[in-house]
């Protein structure tokens, strides 16, 4: 497993355009920046391919940090960027303004895909020797997010509940999962004691799941 190189950048994936078109002028690309992640997404769904750069700047970073703190190996993890682009770009139709934002689809798309490679290396004994079980733990037992919770919630449902979350927690939960922190980590950060972050972290967890349960059961009443 490998570590980060020292001043490689991230690259977008290459998309091979349908059509061709005139290259994106400086007041153009100023323009995309500017623009909201829907609007990058709605474009993207009308075929234009130079909106994919606008997300990519926003949330390849993001992507990565949650594809390493879940693969432990920085190729793997850049595997994984590129696969979640990849397929925001092939499936951005799927997206729909309706049931949340964009960011949280893409941190959706990054978690399901960065842990289907990570059961897939283990079949194929990647982390052999390795000392994985705390990762093992905490990402595919209890606190697995996406699929204990995110099985139950849409994305809408899971932004409020994160939302609803006292403050502490919700930093807490923020610096694990979408910042790449260790809990010991967290603990410097926020300058608590290593014993407050876990208790912060499992009550966060604990209250998603409480959500997501009423939500569900308040959902199927209401059919």
């Amino acid at each position: 497993m490998n570590s980060p190189p020292q001043g490689r950048a991230l690259a977008l994936p290459f998309i091979r355009a349908g059509t061709a078109k005139d290259p994106v002028t400086i007041a153009e690309q100023v323009e995309i920046k500017g623009q909201s992640d829907e609007d990058a997404m709605a474009r993207l769904q009308a075929q234009d391919s130079t909106a994919l750069n606008c997300l990519f700047d926003r949330y390849a970073h993001l992507v990565l940090s949650i594809a390493l703190r879940i693969l432990r190996d920085y190729g793997e993890a850049e595997e994984i960027v590129q696969d979640v682009f990849f397929y925001v770009y092939r499936k951005s139709v799927l997206f729909e303004p309706s049931r949340g934002s964009a960011k949280a689809w893409i941190v959706q798309i990054a978690f399901h895909r960065a842990l289907d490679r990570k059961a897939h290396l283990a079949r194929r004994g990647f982390y052999v020797g390795t000392d994985i079980d705390p990762l093992h733990d905490t990402l595919l037992d209890r606190t697995d997010v996406e699929r204990e919770i995110g099985a139950e919630m849409n994305r809408l449902h899971l932004e409020r509940a994160f939302e609803e979350l006292p403050e502490i927690q919700r930093r807490t939960l923020d610096l694990f999962y979408f910042q790449g922190l260790e809990l010991r980590e967290i603990s410097e950060r926020l300058n608590e004691p290593l014993g407050n972050v876990r208790h912060h972290f499992y009550r966060g967890l604990e209250r998603l799941r409480k959500s997501a349960f009423v939500r569900k059961t308040w959902e199927k009443r209401s059919l």
